[in-house]
């Protein structure tokens, strides 16, 4: 195994993960209820979709870092931070890195959720749904060889990455007809009243 291969991994491990975070979200959100529901056992799903928040956070962040060690192509810490000039698929690195970002910013805003408000917190938190997609786009179309190799969608790694975001998308789809159909599953909102 080379550091390429690594950096696949590592990369491979953060989307699945994250599937399976936004998953556990959509679940929560529709106030979903293992305990009097399938698997009738007492899951905390918030802790739960915490920490895979957490590692895929940090799974993401280590994905690129194995690139500065290679001999060739040669990545700067400029092209892994800030990718626009990369010298391998510029355009998919950034769409990696803003993902990045932006999943940093959502966990960070859902750690400070009582500070920030949910009112307000929430749509912020709605930015997971781009992260998911673009994190989809960047490792479909990433060339994990880094040979200019033309982009295979066939290949098992990337049939794997593009079913998590059918899933996403199935998933999501669900929740809101399931919660639309049934009103006491909506999500609560809240209004201010000490004004």
């Amino acid at each position: 195994m080379d550091l390429k291969d690594v950096t696949t991994y590592l990369g491979l491990a953060a989307i699945y993960l994250l599937s399976v975070n936004v998953l556990l979200g959509l679940l929560m959100s529709a106030r979903y209820n293992p305990w009097k529901r399938w698997p009738h056992r007492r899951i905390n799903l918030l802790k739960l979709h915490n920490w895979t928040a957490y590692v895929a956070l940090g799974l993401a962040a280590l994905h690129p870092i194995p690139l500065l060690f290679l001999d060739k192509p040669h990545f700067r810490v400029t092209d892994v931070l800030y990718p626009v000039s990369s010298p391998q698929q510029p355009v998919i690195n950034t769409l990696g890195a803003i993902s990045l970002y932006l999943l940093a910013f959502t966990v960070i805003t859902s750690i400070y959720r009582a500070e920030i408000g949910r009112q307000r917190w929430k749509p912020l938190h709605y930015l997971t749904y781009v992260v998911a997609a673009l994190l989809i786009v960047h490792g479909a179309a990433t060339d994990q060889h880094l040979d200019n190799s033309p982009m295979d969608l066939l290949d098992a790694e990337k049939v794997g990455i593009e079913a998590c975001g059918l899933v996403i998308l199935a998933a999501t789809i669900v929740r809101f007809l399931w919660t639309s159909k049934h009103p006491k599953f909506k999500p609560r909102m809240r209004t201010d009243v000490s004004a």
